[in-house]
């Protein structure tokens, strides 16, 4: 942007006006107007000019980026969206429509504008809503390609969640973005739960999408035995974080983990200290966080390790037959 200029009129169907009409000197974003008086980043029309000629910046992708920088630095900002973004909505749904090179940015731009848009006045945000909802069939249809987006659309802006359910109940896939708003969303439609549950038995499928399914099943499945430890092997600790980082931007997704009994090891003492004791269980050493233990070197006792190596907890039986249990 900082080498071109705006390439011409940028025309949306159903409003009376273009880029270049509209008084962007008043509509305010989070570096002031965004007539580009205030820099560079603040310059909306000439970002909106640049991502609808796209092919005409292929080969300065840097301008693209930077276009983009001012519709997610300048009308949105550390989680605030800004007045601005409802004016630039309507040009975003209409660069999708015209099956722009940049239709996967740009619905993510979208995305996190209604995810942003509970921090707007209440007539703006309302106003963003209802551009949205009014765009339904559109969305509808990125359903496959633009999966992330469609799902974080249809959690933050209630008119679109009925159709969207809708679609999912005849759906015989679910990517993980629909797996994880249906447990925001609080059903289970259609054939959902079956289809979670081959993606978690599927040991062919990546580690997200299994991950994805187990959050899913721990909300919506029924949670047998047998169900809870495949859940739990799938859903490691470390997952609701990598979960979250997979919406990042959207939403929090609410992930529970299962309570899985552990499995118990007998294991010999090899250190203690004042604060940790490290025993062998088997082929694998454990470190349990068991400060000033009353156990020493050569001592065996009982360990509940998860399916993910945790500690749990530890059994000791004292001489008289009673059973201490140390919870970890």
């Amino acid at each position: 942007m900082s080498r071109f200029e705006p390439t011409g009129r940028i025309d949306v169907p159903g409003l009376e006006h273009s880029v270049a009409e509209l008084p962007w000197g008043v509509l305010r974003g989070a570096l002031g107007p965004s007539d580009g008086t205030a820099g560079a980043l603040s310059n909306v029309p000439s970002a909106l000019a640049v991502i609808r000629h796209a092919p005409l910046y292929a080969a300065h992708p840097e301008e693209i980026d930077e276009a983009f920088e001012v519709l997610e630095r300048h009308a949105i900002r550390h989680g605030l969206l800004y007045p601005v973004a409802v004016t630039i909505a309507p040009f975003l749904f209409d660069f999708i429509r015209r099956s722009s090179p940049l239709s996967a940015r740009v619905a993510e731009v979208l995305a996190e504008y209604a995810a942003a848009a509970g921090t707007l006045e209440d007539h703006l945000r309302e106003r963003l809503h209802f551009l949205i909802a009014g765009h339904e069939k559109e969305i509808l249809g990125w359903i496959g390609v633009h999966d992330r987006a469609v799902a974080a659309l249809a959690i933050h802006v209630e008119p679109l969640r009925a159709p969207y359910l809708d679609r999912l109940t005849d759906a015989t896939e679910l990517s993980p973005f629909a797996l994880l708003a249906l447990i925001e969303l609080g059903v289970a439609p259609g054939a959902s739960e079956l289809i979670a549950l081959e993606l978690l038995d599927d040991t062919a499928a990546h580690e997200l999408a299994r991950a994805a399914a187990a959050a899913f099943l721990a909300r919506h499945g029924d949670l047998n035995p047998s169900l809870r430890e495949r859940i739990d092997a799938a859903l490691s600790p470390s997952m609701p974080a990598a979960l979250a980082k997979l919406v990042a931007r959207l939403w929090v997704p609410t992930i529970q983990r299962p309570v899985v009994a552990p499995k118990l090891h007998d294991a010999e003492v090899v250190f203690a200290g004042e604060k940790l004791v490290l025993v062998r269980a088997g082929s694998r050493s454990v470190t349990l966080p068991w400060q000033n233990a009353p156990v020493q070197k050569g001592d065996v006792i009982q360990v509940g390790i998860s399916a993910h190596g945790q500690p749990k907890l530890a059994l000791m039986t004292q001489p008289d037959g009673r059973v201490t249990v140390i919870d970890f």
